[in-house]
């Protein structure tokens, strides 16, 4: 009682109306042009905005997770000591390999790798694990020389492969399911066939021309 006591012994009060008054601005009367200036000291206006690509074919849940993945966004175990919390071990609880960033749960990390692989074979796009960023990644597909209605495809392909590694990911973390790689690819191969055909307007797409990915477009 006496420690709270003496703090609020040395405050003296004034006889002035009380005001409303907004954050590092506490001299001056609350005003809009005040919030307004806010942001703008916490914000780089010169830095290049982020130039993702939505893909209505992907999930709405997916492909908002990959556009906060290309600003390394997302609570893996780096970004969460960068922010300031207390994590003793950053390293990938998958593979023990590297340090635990978004890129490297999704591209580097041994399990993203052999998934990517069979994603490859698969849809016969060039090797990803060739590429060092989730935005390389995005643009060497919505770059490739096969027809748009199938970029956008793979597109999807792409972010709904993220979104299922990352979900995984959270498994084995937090309640230690392990899932095999063969297993994690057939939620990719049905997860995107389900979308495409409920999304697109492709929905004669049969499962068996998914699988093979034989698709005359």
């Amino acid at each position: 009682m006496d420690t709270l006591k003496e703090p609020l012994q040395q405050q003296k009060m004034t006889q002035t109306g009380d005001i409303w008054v907004w954050k590092n601005y506490e001299n001056q009367e609350f005003c809009v042009k005040n919030v307004k200036l806010a942001p703008s000291q916490n914000l780089d206006i010169n830095s290049s905005p982020n130039n993702y690509c939505w893909n209505n074919w992907a999930t709405g849940k997916s492909a908002a997770f990959v556009w906060r993945v290309i600003d390394e966004k997302i609570p893996s175990a780096v970004a969460l000591r960068n922010r300031g919390m207390n994590v003793h071990d950053v390293t990938c609880k998958i593979c023990g390999a590297d340090d635990e960033t978004a890129v490297h749960i999704l591209l580097k990390c041994n399990l993203a790798k052999r998934i990517w692989e069979a994603v490859s074979t698969w849809t016969r796009i060039p090797t990803v694990n060739s590429v060092s960023s989730i935005t390389e990644l995005l643009q060497m597909i919505l770059e490739g020389q096969r027809s748009r209605t199938v970029r956008k495809m793979l597109h999807a392909i792409a972010i709904e492969t993220m979104w299922i590694l990352w979900k995984n990911r959270n498994d084995e973390v937090f309640t230690g399911r392990h899932r095999a790689a063969q297993t994690i690819i057939e939620d990719i191969k049905v997860t995107t066939f389900l979308g495409v055909k409920i999304r697109s307007k492709h929905s004669t797409i049969t499962k068996q021309e998914w699988w093979d990915f034989n698709l005359n477009m």
